[in-house]
C-alpha cells in the first residue's frame, strides 16, 4: 500500500506547457505514486492543451532544461499512460486516472485553477492534496517526505517543502515557509539564499517562525479544505496562500518537511503574465490582504509603499513606481470594499 494512494498532485498550467511537461516527467518517477496528477489547463491562449495531450500519448518528447542530482526526468510519457482529458463541467471518471488534464473554460487565476482541481479530488474522496507550481522538478521521495511529516503533525493543515533554486541548486529559496510583517504586508522566505548544507534535520525551529507556507509546494489535508474552504479567488495572483493560512489560524497549524526537496525556477508560473499586470496584482493584493486581516495597519502599509515609490524612483524602476502609485491612489476604495465584507 502506497503512502500516497489517497493523494492528488495539482498543477495549474497557463501558457507554460514546457515547464509543465518537465514537472510531469519528474512526478511520474515518484517513489510513492499519487492517486492522480491533476493538470488544470487554465484556458491558455496558446497551444498548451495540444502539447500536453501529445506528450501524454507519446507523440512528443520534451527535454529538461538542466540536470539535477538524484532526479531522472521522463522525456516522453510511459507507454499506455493512464490519462484522460475532461472539461471542468464534464462528469469525472471514478477512480481518477493517473494523469487528468482538467480544462477550464476561463482563466480565473491561480486560485481558481487550484480550486477546480481541489473540488474534483475532494469529490473523488481523496485525503491529501499537493499543490505544486508547474515550474518545478522534484526528486522521487518529495511527496513521500511531505506525507511522512503530515503523519507526524496531524494538527497541521498546510505543509511545505524545502524549495531550492533550480538554476542554483546549492542555494535555498525557502525552508518551507515565510515570516510575515503585518505592518507592511511583506513576507520573507525563511532561509532564502543560504547553502543547502543549512537544511535542518529538525524542522520545529522553522515551523515556529512560519506564518504561511510558500505556495510553490504546499500540501493540504481534506479536513483543511472542508473546514477552511477553497483558496480566495479575488486575488487572482499572489497572496492566496497567506490568506489561506490566516483564515486557518487557531484551527490548523503549519508544518515543514525538510527532506521534501523541490527545485523551483522561480517566477515561471507567474511571470508568464505581463510583467506590469504581475506588479499590479502584487501591490494591490498586499493592500487587499492587510485591509481584510489587519485593518489597523492600513496606514503603515500605505506609508511603506510611499517609501518604496521613492526607492524605485531613485533606481529608475518606473514600472514599479507606476503600479505602486496606482495601488496607493486606489487604496481608499480597496480598504472600503474590504471593510464592507
Amino acid at each position: 500500500m502506497s503512502i500516497a494512494e489517497n493523494t492528488a498532485v495539482i498543477l495549474v498550467n497557463w501558457c507554460g506547457w514546457q515547464d509543465t511537461l518537465e514537472c510531469l516527467g519528474s512526478l511520474l518517477r515518484l517513489n510513492a505514486p499519487p492517486a492522480s496528477i491533476i493538470v488544470v489547463e487554465n484556458a491558455s491562449p496558446d497551444d498548451s492543451a495540444q502539447h500536453l495531450r501529445a506528450w501524454c500519448v507519446g507523440e512528443l518528447e520534451h527535454l529538461p532544461e538542466r540536470d539535477h542530482e538524484g532526479i531522472a526526468i521522463l522525456k516522453r510519457a510511459p507507454p499506455s499512460l493512464d490519462w484522460l482529458e475532461r472539461w471542468e463541467d464534464e462528469a469525472m471518471p471514478s477512480p481518477l486516472p493517473r494523469v487528468l488534464i482538467l480544462r477550464s473554460r476561463t482563466n480565473g487565476g491561480f486560485a481558481a485553477g487550484n480550486n477546480l482541481a481541489l473540488r474534483v479530488g475532494y469529490d473523488a474522496g481523496l485525503s491529501k492534496f499537493w499543490l505544486l507550481n508547474t515550474d518545478t522538478v522534484v526528486p522521487p521521495d518529495a511527496l513521500e517526505q511531505l506525507l511522512i511529516r503530515a503523519q507526524a503533525r496531524p494538527d497541521a493543515g498546510m505543509i511545505g517543502s524545502t524549495l531550492i533554486y533550480y538554476w542554483q541548486p546549492d542555494r535555498i529559496q525557502a525552508l518551507g515557509g515565510a515570516s510575515f510583517d503585518a505592518s507592511t504586508g511583506v513576507g520573507r522566505h525563511l532561509g532564502d539564499g543560504e547553502s543547502v548544507d543549512c537544511i535542518p534535520s529538525d524542522p520545529s525551529e522553522y515551523e515556529a517562525l512560519m506564518r504561511y507556507v510558500v505556495g510553490a509546494s504546499l500540501l493540504i489535508s481534506r479536513e483543511f479544505f472542508r473546514d477552511v474552504g477553497p483558496m480566495c479567488e479575488d486575488y487572482f495572483l499572489y497572496f492566496e496562500e497567506i490568506d489561506w493560512a490566516l483564515r486557518a489560524r487557531g484551527s490548523y497549524g503549519l508544518a515543514y518537511a525538510p527532506l521534501s526537496r523541490v527545485y523551483h525556477k522561480v517566477g515561471g508560473s507567474s511571470m508568464k503574465y505581463e510583467s506590469r499586470s504581475s506588479l499590479r496584482y502584487l501591490y494591490r493584493n498586499r493592500l487587499r490582504l492587510i485591509g481584510r486581516f489587519f485593518p489597523k495597519a492600513r496606514g503603515c502599509a500605505v506609508a511603506y509603499m510611499l517609501v518604496q515609490i521613492l526607492q524605485h524612483a531613485r533606481r529608475r524602476r518606473w514600472a514599479d513606481v507606476r503600479e505602486l502609485m496606482g495601488a496607493v491612489v486606489r487604496s481608499r476604495r480597496l480598504f472600503a470594499s474590504e471593510s464592507a465584507r
